[in-house]
């Protein structure tokens, strides 16, 4: 009869145990989650600058949510891990579609069968989606997924863990995976993780606290005997426990290199490879055969007066052919990534431009823009197949589809750009990092030298080079039977016979090219743009109408960059005009030997003293050494007062929390309770010493645990002044903690420095009776 009353009350104990290993009530193990999720909400921080969308806040509150109502249920009623697990796929399975895949749910709300197969499907694929693409990316196709699946799942196993196991202060390991995940998938973006971490440090430090005060309270409950130096031990190791979870998730943030951070998305092959197609100005010359000349290539409204519709940006040229240069190759090309939403380009220098665009006869693989984008949408039949396939570099503003434009495609694009016209000879060099070029040809540089020598400021010799192109060259394709001839291609002997002839014959692909060497030589980043150029009378922004393209509008012009960051187009092709009679190449200077000089007179004392270097003259080159000592050694000092912080947290906060119930205790509001409060104090101070101050006993049996007469007459004084019939007199309050004072530096008097501070730090009387008498203020 004893056994069978005996199992239901056994399960119940254990239900009970398993539910409140972190607390001591149903109250406390849903302030418990609480804290849980408030951990986890900082660890989604990172993911922030992915999405920047309230889609992607409403995704992460619901996973929270949902995954912390799975853990607290999951120990309630004390489902078994394979019943958790079923309840986090059933979760993701009703809630995934309206939350992480918005645009294939019913009227918003409800999951359809097209979605379903997308969620699933984007539990393998939306990853290498996520890092291949763009940022943010808002609500775009599947891309919610990631965040709103490692949220649910980290939610529930952290919320299990805090609630169901012995070590509930693991709880941070999978929170901290999370922040770790983020920063790894996520953008260079060194504010953001450094406000992480700091949130994050500061959450799971918030947690520590209750795990040690929760603990505590359940080892006096328990009977368990633990000493004071098994409190140090606990939280020592929950400082441990805590370390892994922070270093993980926070040593990149709170100690950020200088340099760029290497994330995961930097190493990914791109969606697009621009070498795997020909330059665009390869094949120049093909747009002005006379069978395709006069092909409409383009319809485009909304192009600012004096503008070109650009094609393509080339910034490498290894000596044969100027390409749309790739990460491979050199990382200052930038990277082809995914554009699903927009980018931001409020630091771009320009105006806003929106283009509506229609293509004809045009069928590359380069979309055709201007400036930096920061939108694009397609329409017409193929609108999605060309969303998807849509590829795009930031650095150089260069598009791609893989697909390529056909007829009856149309696009929308919202962009950037530099359409006042500036004063070339005022320009300063900017200060982007262009991949390797070779030297310009001596014959173009003697050119150079004969037209810019008046000056060595870079703008007017950059003034000069245009205007010396514009004074001295001729266009001719060289394709008619009428036309002068003119070689094509822009290897560097190409440049070398441009600078030579006279006159000077070619066309965009050779003037391009040769005006960017040269600008380069100058001292300007310069790359060459590839693009379409309105015919006279044919600008669309005179009037807002639309302009139509055809094949032979193609031309070559450069971009250089000034100072302020802005990139300003520039046009060195010389007008059409009558090419006159071919005269002479220009000879080839031989420069006779220089003469043996004789060799220099001995020095003088005099000029042995002139040659002296000052020796009063500070090394700026040492200044700087010192500087970088200092700076290396403030670096190093701050990373060693973080981890020290970071280690001294838990210690910290236990001593904050014994000096906010004294201060609590010591301000009562009567006297009585201010009385009281002295002696709870001491009371408090004898546990944390290891004296086992049993509950039920009176003051003066706790006395005489302690030993001596200091502790004997302290209890008598606080018995009489509560229960005496006259009652408290003015002043015993303050003499009540003044001999409080006096018997803590008794009771630290025999013990070194090391069993003082664990004392201080004990949490002995922060659990068990001392927690709940009247006036603990805790």
């Amino acid at each position: 009869m004893s056994t069978s009353q005996g199992a239901p009350r056994t399960s119940s104990v254990r239900r009970r145990t398993r539910l409140l290993v972190a607390g001591a009530s149903l109250g406390s193990a849903i302030v418990s989650t609480t804290l849980v999720m408030a951990v986890v909400a900082t660890s989604m921080l990172p993911w922030w600058p992915i999405y920047e969308s309230p889609a992607f806040v409403y995704a992460a509150g619901v996973a929270i949510v949902a995954g912390a109502a799975i853990g607290f249920a999951g120990a309630v009623w004390t489902w078994p891990s394979w019943a958790v697990a079923s309840a986090i796929a059933a979760a993701y399975l009703v809630l995934g579609v309206p939350v992480a895949v918005p645009s294939s749910a019913y009227a918003d709300v409800l999951p359809t069968a097209e979605g379903l197969v997308e969620l699933v499907a984007a539990v393998a694929l939306s990853w290498k989606q996520l890092v291949t693409i763009s940022v943010p990316v808002g609500s775009y196709q599947t891309l919610l997924v990631p965040p709103f699946l490692l949220g649910l799942i980290v939610t529930a196993v952290a919320v299990t863990i805090a609630l169901r196991t012995r070590r509930p202060s693991t709880a941070l390991l999978p929170p901290a995976l999370l922040l770790v995940v983020g920063v790894v998938l996520g953008v260079v973006h060194d504010e953001v993780a450094f406000e992480a971490g700091v949130a994050f440090l500061v959450a799971a430090i918030a947690w520590l606290v209750r795990v040690g005060i929760a603990e505590r309270r359940r080892a006096v409950v328990e009977h368990s005997g633990e000493s004071t130096l098994a409190d140090v031990r606990r939280i020592i190791g929950a400082t441990i426990v805590a370390a892994l979870a922070l270093v993980g998730a926070t040593a990149a943030t709170l100690v950020l290199p200088t340099g760029p951070r290497d994330v995961v998305r930097a190493e990914l092959r791109p969606p697009f490879e621009p070498n795997d197609y020909d330059s665009p100005l390869a094949a120049f010359r093909s747009a002005f055969a006379p069978e395709v000349a006069e092909d409409e290539m383009l319809r485009v409204g909304g192009l600012p007066a004096g503008a070109g519709l650009r094609i393509a940006t080339l910034d490498t040229y290894d000596g044969i052919v100027y390409s749309v240069g790739d990460s491979d190759r050199s990382g200052a090309s930038g990277q082809f990534s995914r554009l699903p939403y927009r980018l931001d380009q409020s630091a771009t220098p320009g105006e806003a431009v929106r283009l509506d665009v229609d293509v004809l006869g045009y069928d590359d693989v380069w979309v055709p823009g201007i400036g930096q984008l920061e939108r694009i949408a397609f329409g017409g039949e193929r609108a999605g197949a060309l969303e998807d396939g849509f590829a795009y570099n930031d650095v150089t503003g260069t598009a791609g589809v893989r697909s390529g434009l056909d007829r009856d495609d149309r696009y929308t694009a919202d962009s950037i750009a530099w359409i006042e016209p500036v004063d070339l000879a005022e320009l300063r060099p900017g200060g982007a990092v262009l991949p390797d070029s070779p030297d310009p040809p001596d014959a173009l540089l003697r050119l150079l030298d004969r037209w810019t020598r008046s000056s060595d400021e870079p703008g007017v010799r950059l003034a000069g080079l245009i205007e010396g192109f514009h004074r001295e060259g001729y266009v001719s394709h060289g394709i008619g039977e009428d036309e002068v001839a003119s070689r094509s291609g822009h290897a560097l002997d190409r440049l070398a016979e441009l600078a030579t002839a006279k006159p000077m014959v070619g066309d965009g692909e050779q003037y391009a090219v040769a005006a960017a060497v040269l600008a380069r030589s100058i001292g300007f980043p310069t790359r060459v743009v590839v693009g379409y150029l309105p015919r006279d009378g044919e600008a669309a922004g005179d009037a807002g109408g639309d302009v139509v393209f055809r094949s032979a509008d193609l031309q070559a012009w450069i971009e250089v960059q000034a100072e302020d960051g802005g990139w300003v187009a520039v046009d060195p092709n010389p007008e059409v005009r009558p090419i006159p009679e071919r005269q002479p190449d220009e000879p080839t200077v031989v420069s006779r030997p220089q003469s043996a000089l004789p060799p220099p007179e001995d020095p003088t004392p005099v000029d042995d003293l002139a040659a002296e270097p000052d020796s009063g003259s500070e090394d700026p080159d040492r200044g700087d050494a010192w500087i970088d000592a200092v700076l290396a050694v403030l670096r190093v000092g701050g990373i060693v007062l973080a981890a020290l912080a970071l280690l001294a947290s838990p210690f910290l906060a236990v001593i904050a929390a014994k000096a906010r119930r004294r201060r609590l205790r010591r301000r009562a509001p009567t006297l009585e309770e201010r009385i009281e409060g002295g002696w709870e104090e001491f009371a408090d101070q004898a546990t944390d010493h290891g004296y086992p101050m049993a509950e039920s006993a009176t003051r003066a049996e706790q006395a005489a645990v302690v030993g001596g007469l200091g502790p004997a007459v302290l209890a008598s004084v606080v018995d009489r002044a509560v229960f005496g019939p006259d009652g408290p007199g003015d002043g015993d309050d303050e003499r009540v903690w003044a001999a409080v004072a006096e018997l803590q530096r008794g009771m630290d008097e025999p013990r070194s420095w090391l069993e003082r501070a664990r004392a201080r730090v004990s949490l002995g009387s922060l659990g068990g009776y001392a927690g709940s008498r009247k006036g603990a203020g805790t």
